[in-house]
């Protein structure tokens, strides 16, 4: 082939690449575009079904501030009379997230809801944000607002709180202080089931967490853009969402300081209370949606097998927040487990 015949073959495929190229940058731009007017038709009809979804606090909470001994205050709110409900957010949320048991319940329990440490208007003190830390900050809220023979509900990390707070009250009369508990889309952990994973990780906590700090100060963009920010709050959800409940979650979520995850994710990922289950005495309700991508069922069904007084309810085609995603039934089943054990 001679060089000019060489050099046309080699123009012609350039442009052919080129060709090519270009159109796979349009596709995709076209599909981006096409994904973030998506979610902002699903954000504009959210926000219009947030009163209809009942997403919408009342307006008649009692607020409480209980300090603890490290500096810290825990805000809390409350509303009606009756046997008590304690109620435990999850990671990066906030007392919000319990808006409909905080309005359905409440003509018969005293239905009363924590911000733990650093989320929502709780602060944190001079202690590790850890499930000790937490679990202690939940025992001066019980002294402080003289809860007793209540029922603890714990969703997702503060489901972690709560299996500590019973399993520290194994040998002594729990009673006193909790009449059961429910645990919600949680786990003992460990989250990585590897050997020597909670020793692992445990000893990197400090150097995870300083290096998650040091990027925050150095303003690294840890927050994702709010396209992709839709989505991973998205897959919190079963297979089939409401708008309104994705974006009322999403909105608590951006409430949260980044450094928040810095402080809690390397510490959960080192969490194991597997081992102390068994010695669990209190009755224990194990809610689990079958669709849950975060936590999934297994831990569930693995601490109903372990836990002698333990029930498991699996809530077909439910996903991470039960609470928002089955509001009825979520409040019917802590309403008959309370009935049940109190």
């Amino acid at each position: 082939m001679s060089e000019r015949r060489r050099r046309v073959s080699l123009s012609g495929r350039a442009l052919v690449g080129g060709g090519l190229a270009l159109a796979a940058a349009t596709a995709a731009a076209t599909a981006l575009a096409a994904q973030h007017r998506a979610v902002r038709r699903a954000r504009e009809e959210a926000r219009r079904g947030y009163e209809d979804e009942g997403l919408v606090l009342p307006d008649d909470l009692v607020h409480h501030d209980v300090s603890v001994e490290d500096g810290a205050t825990i805000h809390v709110v409350e509303r009606g009379s009756g046997p008590g409900l304690l109620l435990l957010h999850g990671m990066m949320l906030s007392s919000a997230v319990w808006v409909h048991q905080l309005t359905d319940l409440s003509a018969r329990h005293r239905v009363v809801a924590v911000d733990l440490r650093g989320h929502g208007r709780s602060t944190s003190g001079s202690r590790p944000w850890d499930i000790e830390t937490m679990a202690d900050d939940v025992r001066a809220v019980v002294d402080a607002l003289h809860l007793r023979g209540c029922l603890l509900v714990g969703h997702s990390m503060g489901g972690i709180v709560a299996l500590k707070l019973a399993q520290d009250l194994a040998g002594t009369s729990p009673s006193e202080r909790f009449c059961g508990v429910v645990v919600v889309s949680s786990t003992p952990g460990p989250t990585v089931r590897l050997p020597g994973w909670s020793q692992w990780s445990q000893a990197t906590t400090p150097a995870t967490r300083r290096a998650l700090l040091m990027l925050e100060r150095a303003g690294a963009a840890l927050a994702p853009s709010e396209d992709l920010r839709w989505w991973l709050t998205r897959f919190g959800f079963g297979p089939e969402p409401v708008p309104a409940q994705v974006r009322f979650v999403e909105e608590v979520h951006q409430a949260m300081p980044i450094g928040a995850f810095a402080q809690l994710a390397p510490m959960l990922g080192g969490v194991d209370l597997s081992a102390g289950l068994i010695d669990i005495e209190l009755p224990l309700l194990v809610v689990v949606g079958s669709h849950d991508r975060l936590v999934g069922p297994h831990p569930a069904r693995r601490m109903a097998d372990v836990i002698p007084q333990a029930q498991l309810v699996e809530l077909p085609r439910c996903g991470h927040m039960p609470m928002l995603e089955r509001r009825h039934e979520f409040s019917r089943l802590l309403e008959e487990f309370c009935a049940k054990v109190a």
